[in-house]
């Protein structure tokens, strides 16, 4: 009996592992919380830590030093807030809600505006997300 139930709990527990749906809502779980993981560390301005999050093949081909450069916001940003996250097989899509304050010494009060990123995600041969950046 025993093995029976283990045989029966074995056959579904595989059986959700290689549905592919399944495994999408595990890959948008992951990637949204390595996404806002990411943008928390943007926002509190942890460039340096933020870039462990990039795509290992970005990494590769670009030092932090050049990176660091191309980061653009740090000080505006306020809050960021992972809105959805899309996969398929081996790449997502998350949509990203940024908000910001803007101030100017002619401005009386900060101006705050939101807009919403899209940011593209990358599983490397060793199944570990990262964020790929476009490049401009």
């Amino acid at each position: 009996m025993r093995k029976s139930v283990l045989l029966v709990l074995v056959m579904l527990l595989s059986a959700c592992a290689t549905n592919p749906e399944i495994q999408a809502q595990k890959d948008e779980e992951i990637v949204a919380t390595r996404a806002q993981e990411r943008w928390n560390l943007l926002v509190d301005g942890r460039v340096e830590s933020a870039y462990d999050y990039l795509s290992a093949g970005y990494r590769l081909v670009t030092p932090y030093s050049h990176y660091m450069k191309t980061v653009k916001g740090v000080g505006l940003w306020k809050s960021a807030e992972v809105q959805k996250v899309n996969c398929k097989e081996d790449v997502c899509k998350a949509d990203i809600k940024i908000q910001m304050e803007i101030r100017h010494p002619m401005m009386r009060s900060p101006a705050r505006t939101e807009s919403v990123v899209i940011e593209q995600w990358l599983r490397d041969k060793d199944g570990v997300w990262g964020f790929l950046p476009t490049v401009k």
